[in-house]
């Protein structure tokens, strides 16, 4: 029996998915737009042999899909975070760490995230954004509702008037510690992308999606001009926000056709500051929460050696539109609010990934009632394709590398299962 696989993108969730198939025998070609892999997971490397990230970063230690691959391919995973310890925030004008907080934050924190876990314990879906939920919890202090309205920004890339609070309330589903990869999360990429070799096409987006009884087909775009290619399955792994813009044509489900249309996507700029020394470490930052034009701040080179420090600063939802295009000076105003006297950059990377034609935004998010309506009964196939990506995950690694590692692995053996019957 033919095994043909083709996978469309080169994430981790197509590169997961690719690895798991060739190791069981298939036939398996990988289609990738952009001229590398790895999907939003971006490593950049500046100077004095130091890295950052301008896409995906942190790995929590519930992550075991991830932390395994890691250990197979011999990658390092080290420190960079410990909740809520080494949380900072800068509201109304002033700066907190978790040992300056005054009781009554503190406690009006605490309430907030109950209040959330509730949520969350009790399956709930409502039928209210998070900014709604917030104006309805009277008892709750005002500086909680201004953390948590922030933290929707840098948590889900997403504006408290849009995400539902249901959906908002699995970030408390994480572990209590943050990782990284070790040499950056580009590393695992490349550990798949070494195994698979030439079955990795880049440069080669897809224009439609076809199927014909039990042949599936794809178009592609290629130096040669455009070239139909078949398969028996077709795993698609890119963004519903780009996916939605192509020619599919599949017996979708009246429900897929809802979600791959109108499933939202944050949008975000991420900008990298990389400094002579380290001055932040004098005011024990750890990841900052702040009502400034980049909303999450922290250090990306915690383990790296040096004198030489670099910053990362993500800007998202309505907020980042106003960052678009004046990324970098911004970035440094925003730490120059911070820390005062801030020296300037000595080098800089940013991207804004709802402006990246591959990604159309940085991960997905649900609105009120979309949560428990989408995830209740929605199918992952149709005919002989197979849809994954982060956005197919369970819902607590939506928006994770875990996500879409998860994502790939079920996409294999789904067709597994299906080669069997």
């Amino acid at each position: 029996m033919s095994k043909r696989v083709i996978v469309v993108g080169a994430g981790l969730a197509g590169l997961t998915a690719a690895y798991e198939l060739v190791h069981a025998g298939f036939d398996v070609q990988v289609f990738e737009a952009r001229e590398r892999v790895g999907g939003r997971v971006q490593t950049v490397f500046f100077g004095a042999e130091q890295h950052g990230e301008l896409g995906a970063e942190f790995v929590d230690d519930k992550h075991t899909a991830l932390i395994s691959y890691a250990s197979q391919f011999n990658l390092m995973l080290e420190p960079a975070f410990k909740y809520p310890d080494d949380l900072c925030y800068y509201i109304d004008g002033n700066f907190f760490t978790q040992k300056t907080l005054l009781s009554q934050q503190q406690d009006s924190l605490n309430d907030v995230y109950q209040k959330l876990d509730q949520l969350l314990e009790q399956l709930a879906d409502p039928a209210q954004t998070l900014a709604q939920w917030l104006a309805a919890q009277h008892s709750i202090h005002p500086f909680a509702c201004k953390v948590v309205r922030q933290q929707s920004y840098g948590m889900y890339a997403a504006d408290p008037e849009a995400i539902g609070v249901g959906f908002f309330a699995y970030s408390g589903t994480s572990g209590d510690r943050n990782l990284r990869i070790r040499g950056g999360s580009s590393q695992l990429a490349m550990s798949f992308a070494h195994f698979l070799g030439d079955c990795i096409h880049l440069n080669t987006p897809i224009v439609r999606i076809g199927q014909q009884e039990q042949t599936v087909a794809v178009s592609l775009k290629t130096v040669q001009g455009q070239v139909e290619v078949f398969a028996d399955w077709i795993v698609v792994t890119i963004p519903w926000s780009v996916l939605r813009h192509l020619s599919i044509e599949i017996p979708l489900t009246e429900a897929q056709r809802e979600a791959i249309t109108h499933l939202p996507y944050g949008i975000s700029v991420k900008t990298l500051l990389q400094y002579s020394n380290r001055f932040w470490q004098q005011s024990s930052w750890g990841l900052v929460v702040a009502e400034t034009p980049y909303q999450t701040v922290w250090e990306s080179t915690v383990t790296q050696t040096g004198e030489v420090g670099i910053l990362a600063c993500t800007s998202s939802g309505t907020p980042s539109r106003n960052v678009a295009g004046h990324s970098v000076e911004l970035a440094q105003q925003t730490v120059s609010t911070l820390k005062p006297n801030a020296p300037k950059a000595l080098a800089t990377a940013t991207h804004d990934w709802s402006a990246d034609p591959w990604s159309q935004g940085s991960y997905c998010y649900f609105v009120p009632r979309d949560l428990k309506s989408w995830r209740s009964d929605l199918p992952y196939s149709a005919g002989g394709v197979i849809f994954a990506g982060e956005h197919t995950a369970p819902v607590e690694y939506c928006g994770y590398m875990e996500g879409a590692i998860r994502s790939g692995q079920r996409a294999a053996k789904q067709i597994l299962a299906f080669a069997m019957t």
